[in-house]
């Protein structure tokens, strides 16, 4: 899965926040001053070119867009890749690295630990 750049997820997010929706619909979701027509259309079709939008005629309207990959499976994929990339596929740096640096509170680690036990128990 391609990583988005900002600002396409800044439209992405648009589009998961309300499903389908046409290019006219995404702008009024901006306070103004609202982004042009041209740039949202552009990102739009950066969207559909990596496989996050697709489209369907909406009469005299254009098109309507909706996503093809939920929040959750691009979050989770950008997840594995910082994992990968910065903690050597490691979940453990990752908690090490959260506890350490107090990110995470006592009571969320002892709460990921009872996950783990469960989870273990339920394999």
């Amino acid at each position: 899965m391609e990583q988005l750049t900002k600002r396409e997820e800044e439209v992405m997010n648009k589009f998961w926040e309300k499903g389908e929706a046409t290019v006219k619909e995404i702008i009024a979701t901006y306070p103004e001053p609202r982004p042009s027509r041209t740039a949202i259309s552009t990102f739009v079709r950066f969207l559909v070119d990596k496989g996050f939008l697709d489209h369907k005629p909406a009469g005299n309207n254009g098109f309507i867009y909706y996503p093809l990959i939920e929040r959750e499976e691009y979050c989770g994929n950008n997840l594995k890749n910082v994992v990968q990339r910065y903690f050597n596929n490691s979940i453990r740096g990752v908690i090490s690295t959260l506890v350490r640096d107090r990110k995470m509170s006592d009571d969320e680690v002892l709460e990921l630990i009872n996950q783990v036990i469960e989870g273990n128990r339920q394999e």
